[in-house]
């Protein structure tokens, strides 16, 4: 037994020490290096000047890598630009992009999860709560008797059983749908704010009008075995051209 525990803290400690990652933008030909918010950034004037940065100087290996992707419209024609419109390859193999809708959904299934689990937790409390009014009481008895003749006799017995305050079963009910409400609220306001970053920060489909910007976070899928280095090749199309980026990533040494 005691060996299984050491294993499952092995296996505990190993999931919760997380690394920290860096992904290091490269020039290539006719590109520029710019900073961004304190974090080094790429830019690739063609038709459209496309930008790109990671959305942090580093980051953990339990998030997934982002990118600020922005594009300035330098024709004279508008065009549609969204996440279908970015590539990445990891070592020249095509990794998953995530769209808005994607995470959008990603959140809500969450929640559902969570809110199941709350449903769950809350229905376990109130049966708790229900029994909550009975108490057992237990205990022995020693009784004596006197006959006529003033001789007397002594007897030993036990008794046992269970007793119910409605008042206190009450309570604890009250308390427990309290408790109950309160999680699903913290739930439903968790998510309402997750949805509102998505909202405010996500790059959706947009028309770019002329000589307008237009941006946001790219979500990619975690990169594998991260404690090897790996070349990021990410390709957006804009104003009918490609532009072509290459970031290194690599595990940061502690």
């Amino acid at each position: 037994m005691s060996k299984l525990i050491l294993i499952l803290l092995s296996c505990v400690l190993v999931q919760g020490c997380a690394s920290t990652l860096k992904i290091d933008p490269q020039t290539l030909d006719g590109q520029k290096e710019i900073y961004q918010e304190g974090v080094e950034a790429v830019i690739s004037p063609k038709n459209a000047l496309v930008a790109i940065r990671p959305s942090t100087n580093t980051y953990s290996s339990d998030d997934r890598p982002t990118f600020v992707i922005s594009v300035l419209n330098s024709t004279e024609e508008s065009f549609n630009f969204s996440t279908e419109d970015v590539q990445v390859f990891v070592d020249g193999n095509p990794h998953k992009v995530f769209t808005y809708d994607e995470l959008v959904a990603e959140v809500k299934s969450q929640q559902a999860w969570a809110a199941f689990a709350a449903a769950l937790n809350g229905a376990a409390q109130s049966m708790n709560a229900a029994n909550a009014g009975y108490s057992y009481h237990s205990g022995t008895t020693n009784a004596y008797a006197y006959d006529n003749y003033g001789n007397s006799a002594s007897g030993y017995g036990s008794y046992s059983g269970y007793s119910y305050n409605a008042a206190a079963a009450q309570q604890a009910q009250a308390s427990a749908n309290a408790q109950t409400q309160a999680n699903m609220q913290a739930i439903k306001t968790q998510t309402e704010q997750s949805l509102n970053t998505l909202g405010s920060t996500v790059l959706k489909k947009t028309t770019v009008l002329p000589q307008s910007w237009h941006g946001g976070y790219v979500t990619i899928a975690k990169i594998p075995n991260t404690a090897q280095p790996h070349e990021i090749m990410v390709i957006i199309s804009a104003a009918g051209e490609e532009h072509e980026f290459v970031l290194d990533h690599f595990k940061v040494q502690q």
